[in-house]
Formats: structure tokens, sequence, C-alpha cells
């Protein structure tokens, strides 16, 4: 797959003010031409009179907002060769960074989609797998310069669980788990790394938990997601009174739901 994220919000990192905008999944629009003339004054700004970080940022932007990820990248090294002080520099390559990696598995993703291959897959396996590297050094490197952005444990815990480092996610999410307004969503990545490893009482307690908070509730997403696997794993693991409960949950949510209904009833003529 793609490496999109995991889990809602959207695991583009972000920081409060981002000066780009987050990707969404979505086809990008038609681009329209770079501005030449600004271009070219901009990089002749910087090759001649490389005195602030402002030119440098305002041509990777150009350069973003085209997706030339590997033009931005190079404005933005000179720029951190001189500014590394300078958070938004920081910010910026890093982003691009991101956004070429990602750039890149989606393009390997298609080939191996259009034409699959042993070879093929190696190569999506690989830019998988560097991409979440990255995405862990990123994270890391972000919350130990904004310790308070909570938020980024959540990327940061997708990398390390693609990564097999299941103890530091877990660890990870628990922080995570300490500011209101993240507990749900992280909880609910919790139930799934919980039940990858086969903990089925910590991952139905997690998903419970991600589904059921009263302050904040959890965004509709969230508790359906955390429900449904919560189900799904109580009814294949013969816990039936506790998926018909969650199936119960379920169709609170969405009480229509014909699949739903019969799915009770089902769980309904089984044995506890």
């Amino acid at each position: 797959m793609v490496p999109d994220m995991e889990l809602p919000p959207k695991e583009q990192l972000i920081r409060k003010e981002k000066p780009l905008d987050s990707l969404d999944g979505a086809s990008a629009p038609a681009m329209p031409p770079i501005p030449l003339e600004r271009f070219q004054v901009l990089e002749k700004v910087i090759r001649d009179t490389p005195i602030t970080h402002d030119p440098y940022l305002e041509l990777a932007q150009i350069y973003v907002s085209h997706q030339r990820f590997a033009d931005a990248r190079r404005v933005l090294d000179e720029a951190y060769k001189r500014f590394d002080d300078v958070e938004e520099v920081v910010f910026l390559r890093e982003e691009t960074q991101l956004l070429r990696s990602r750039q890149l598995a989606a393009e390997i993703q298609a080939e191996h989609e259009a034409e699959p291959t042993r070879l093929s897959q190696e190569k999506v396996d690989r830019a998988l797998l560097e991409f979440n590297v990255l995405r862990e050094s990123v994270s890391k490197a972000r919350l130990a310069r904004h310790p308070e952005q909570l938020e980024l444990c959540i990327p940061l815990a997708a990398a390390l669980q693609y990564l097999g480092k299941s103890q530091e996610a877990i660890a990870t999410l628990e922080r995570a788990n300490t500011r209101a307004d993240l507990r749900a969503t992280a909880s609910l990545q919790l139930g799934i790394l919980y039940n990858e490893l086969g903990k089925v009482p910590e991952a139905l307690a997690a998903l419970r938990r991600a589904a059921l908070f009263r302050v904040p509730p959890p965004a509709a997403d969230t508790k359906r997601r955390a429900l449904k696997l919560a189900a799904q794993i109580a009814e294949d693991n013969g816990l039936i009174d506790s998926a018909r409960r969650y199936v119960k949950l379920l169709l609170e949510l969405k009480p229509n739901s014909r699949s739903l209904t019969e799915r009770l009833q089902r769980l309904e003529q089984m044995p506890l």
C-alpha cells in the first residue's frame, strides 16, 4: 500500500503553523506554470547574495507547490548549511524530504500494481521501509525541538510499529495518551498494535477506551473503527458476549444497517 497514514488525524508530519499544505491523497490539481521571472530572481539572489533565509524559503515553496521536490531539497540543503538554527528552514527541509519519499513510494507502488513481480514488490517494500525510517527520524527530531507537540507521537508510533519496534511504539502512544485530545486516536492505534502482537485482552481494552471516551468524545470515524475492530477480535477469539456488545454499539451509530442487524442476529444464535 502507499505509505499513507494508518490513523486519523492525517499522519503527514505537521506543526500548528505549517508552511505547506498536508497531503490528503487526492489527485493533484493541474499545476500553474512556475512564475519564471520570480523563480529566476530568487535563484540569482541565493546564488549571489545569500544574506537571509527568506529567498530560500520562497523559492523552495514554489518548487514544492509544483511537486518539484528534488529542486526544493537542493535549495533547502543550501539554506540549511547557512541557517540551520532557523526553525522554518529546518521544518520545510524535513517536510520536503517526507514529501519526496512519499512521492517515490507512490510511484513505485503504481508501477508494481501495473506490472506486479517479485522484484517490483521488493522495491515497494524498500520504499516503504525508507519512508518509515525517515518518518521516525523526523518525528523524533521535531519532538526533541518541541516536546510539547505530543501530536507528533502518532506518526512516530506508526513508523515504529511498521519498523517492528513494538515496545517503543507502545511507550510513544502511552505518552500521547496523556493529552485528552489525542487519547482516542492513540488508544485506537494501541489496540491495532496489541492485536498484531496477539495480546487480545489489551487490544480490546484499548479499543474500548478509544470508542467510549466521554470527554472529549472520539471522532465518529475513530469510534466506528475501534468498535468494528473490537467486534471482529472478540468474535475471532470466541468472546461472543463481547462481540454482541460491540455490534450493538455499531448499530447505534448506523441503526439501518442490514449487515450489522444480520450479524447481531447470527451472534445471538451462537452459544457463549
